[in-house]
């Protein structure tokens, strides 16, 4: 898996000079943006993260870790090391820190884990940025315009063998920008990360009608709830159908949920 950002650095020359501004376009390929790591505590894992510069100018990188959540709709929270309990981010070292990648090189990152030995069986979070920086580290302050961009591999560190749970907490119809949804609220309720996998199906009696909908491959942490929608269209709207979701969940079993189709049902959201 690897992700490309682009990334714009606008130079305006000398400060106070006349020159007009030249907008250079950065490209970069990373590779992997998703790293699962399964370890007992005390040991050790080691891997790189390689970054290719596949844009027409040179771009300088800074490498370092932060700690994240996601929101109860999938949207990924950044914050300093060590400030999350379930942080693996102060257990990360990466090197190099700080690096040129001229254009067509590519360079590898590594990053070491190293989890404690008295760490409890559990799933923790961490990421390895990768920021671009001022190609000229002595330039005075005011003499350039700079746009940053920046990329997160993401890393998932489950310990020893940790209790796996989740439960569908409610589902219903909803309409929200002029479309019509099935919204399902799901918890992880054990001590490690789960990834979902499935389908939603509309059933009248013991018949579905019409083909399924994939459940999106998507993660929710331990202890967090996490929002997931299917649109529904309008012909599948009847006070007779149901529509059911199925989530097979790896360690923990296959969840359930169903709720109607009734027009009269849909609840409408701001």
């Amino acid at each position: 898996m690897f992700t490309r950002i682009g990334i714009a650095l606008l130079t305006t020359g000398a400060l106070g000079a006349a020159a007009n501004p030249a907008v250079a376009d950065l490209s970069l390929d990373v590779s992997p943006v998703r790293v699962q790591v399964h370890m007992k505590a005390g040991e050790e894992y080691t891997n790189a993260v390689r970054v290719l510069n596949d844009g027409k100018e040179p771009v300088r990188l800074r490498a370092y870790v932060e700690d994240w959540y996601l929101d109860e709709i999938g949207t990924p929270i950044f914050r300093p090391a060590g400030t999350l309990d379930r942080s693996s981010s102060v257990w990360m070292d990466v090197a190099p820190a700080d690096f040129l990648l001229e254009p067509g090189q590519t360079k590898f990152v590594r990053f070491t884990v190293q989890a404690p030995a008295s760490m409890a069986d559990g799933g923790y979070q961490g990421s390895l940025l990768l920021e671009t920086l001022p190609l000229d580290r002595t330039e005075r302050p005011g003499m350039q315009m700079f746009i940053q961009g920046r990329v997160a591999v993401m890393t998932y560190v489950t310990i020893g063998n940790p209790r796996r749970a989740a439960e569908i907490r409610s589902m219903a119809t909803v309409r929200h920008d002029g479309k019509n949804f099935v919204r399902m609220q799901i918890a992880n309720t054990g001590e490690d990360f789960v990834r979902l996998a499935g389908d939603l199906t509309v059933v009248e009696g013991k018949d579905a009608v019409g083909d399924g909908s994939p459940v999106p491959d998507v993660p929710v942490l331990p202890g967090a709830t996490r929002w997931v929608e299917f649109e529904i269209s309008p012909d599948r709207l009847f006070a007779n159908y149901l529509a059911r979701v199925t989530v097979d969940i790896d360690g923990v079993g296959r969840l359930v949920g169903e709720c109607p189709l009734d027009p009269a049902k849909v609840q409408l959201l701001d």
